[in-house]
């Protein structure tokens, strides 16, 4: 979800805006504003109007937000030297620490009301938002991003092992704090934990056994401390699925890749295994169910994301400044005697374009084998969906060690060479002692 806040919308013309601008402003943000930001989210959703009806939880009220996310919003006071004291607005207490890359949430490209006249309330949003599907969290929570970050907070509150944290990366931990590892404001639409659910990594693992039938890679060695129920209803089938229709897309890609030879592409069963997922999906989804808990992990694991996709003030003051994100994740977490998934980089490289794939397979349009070539084509140029799904192939297989570029062997019984039994033999026949009855006895006798 904060991925796509930080983000320019394509239907805008803020393409060459710095996106780590953006990031720096939304860890400095007031943990009420980034409440409200959440809120705002929900409420301009792309499907919040679908029939049936997306989800019966209604956000905030625009009434409630707005001055959340307006420029007016004061995040602290100037106190006076002279007595009496008479507190005023002090609104120059974040900027100074952006300069002026500093950008209000209203001005966030992703919110959905950019380009809005920040002094007049908006009447409704200027485009849809959006996030992950939560396949996208169950990929990054693998890397134990979620673990790090706990652990790495949880050293900050209560030693002073590490680093003075600077004034930018003390806003960030106070954020994560209030809003990830802390007790969420239960009015929050996003608010899933309560007296039932008090371990909310056990309730987040129970949803990706439901939705996807598989644990965390690191599930043995969370288990003791974060047990959890796995419902009888999942989704067991979705991986053998998932694959299946993947080597069968690979299948296409191959074939649309070549000029010659034979074509075994079988749009029909790509359209069968699609529309297989497609109905796992929505039976778990129907009224809206599980989409409070997709829409909290999701953001959850974005706003850690981001936190490492650059060398952000967090990452300088742990002296974990690096390449790429899972070098950054892997050095901060050695700050704190952990250790990242050893795969992270196919983790990180795959979360993404893997939930642009279920996004694409849950609108249902390649349940007709008509429509399956989008996931394939390669002439003139590939598409941007085949390009997506091509590199889904590629992470998944790096990430998980299942090959699906080839088709599944079968094992074939071995043929047997043992010998024939041997023919049965017919028992003598009696020899007779008595005299024959002519009077004659038999030879020999």
């Amino acid at each position: 979800m904060f991925r796509q806040l930080v983000t320019p919308h394509p239907n805008t013309s803020a393409q060459s805006q710095d996106v780590t601008a953006n990031i720096n402003s939304l860890f400095s943000y007031h943990p009420l504003q980034l409440s409200a930001i959440i809120e705002t989210v929900w409420l301009n959703r792309y499907n919040a109007a679908s029939t049936p009806i997306s989800s019966p939880f209604v956000s905030w009220s625009l009434d409630l937000t707005y001055p959340l996310l307006s420029a007016s919003f004061n995040p602290g006071y100037a106190w006076p030297a002279t007595y009496p004291i008479v507190p005023t607005a002090n609104t120059s207490l974040v900027p100074p620490l952006l300069g002026a890359a500093f950008l209000t949430p209203f001005q966030q490209p992703g919110l959905g009301w950019l380009g809005i006249d920040q002094l007049t309330k908006p009447a409704g949003p200027f485009h849809a938002t959006n996030w992950d599907h939560l396949i996208y969290a169950y990929i990054i929570e693998n890397t134990r991003i979620y673990e790090i970050f706990s652990k790495l907070l949880n050293k900050y509150i209560h030693g002073g092992e590490l680093e003075t944290p600077s004034p930018a990366s003390q806003l960030f931990w106070r954020n994560l704090e209030f809003l990830v590892y802390g007790d969420a404001a239960p009015s929050m639409v996003w608010t899933t934990s309560g007296r039932l659910r008090r371990d909310e990594q056990a309730s987040r693992c129970s949803t990706y056994y439901w939705m996807f039938g598989i644990d965390l890679s690191h599930a043995p060695q969370i288990a003791g401390e974060h047990p959890y129920e796995k419902p009888a209803g999942s989704n067991r089938d979705f991986i053998p699925t998932f694959e299946a229709f993947s080597r069968e897309v690979w299948r296409g890609i191959v074939n649309a890749k070549n000029t010659s030879g034979a074509n075994d592409t079988d749009a029909r069963v790509i359209a069968n295994l699609a529309e297989r997922i497609y109905d796992m999906m929505q039976t778990q989804r129907q009224s809206g169910n599980q989409s409070r808990e997709e829409f909290r992990a999701v953001a959850i694991m974005s706003f850690l994301h981001l936190a490492v996709l650059y060398d952000s003030p967090m990452v300088q003051d742990l002296r974990a400044e690096a390449s790429s994100p899972e070098l950054r994740l892997q050095k901060m977490a050695e700050r704190v005697g952990m250790s990242a998934h050893p795969k992270s980089k196919a983790l990180f490289d795959l979360a993404g374009p893997f939930s642009k794939l279920m996004q694409s397979i849950e609108t249902g349009k390649y349940n007709t084998a008509a429509n399956t070539p989008r996931l394939y084509q390669q002439l003139p140029t590939p598409t941007p969906l085949s390009r997506n799904a091509e590199d889904v192939i590629d992470q998944y297989t790096l990430a998980t060690g299942h090959d699906l570029k080839s088709l599944p062997v079968r094992a074939v019984k071995a043929a047997t060479t043992t010998a024939l039994p041997a023919p049965a033999r017919k028992a003598p026949l009696p020899q007779l002692t008595a005299p024959r009855p002519n009077g004659h006895a038999r030879p020999g006798q």
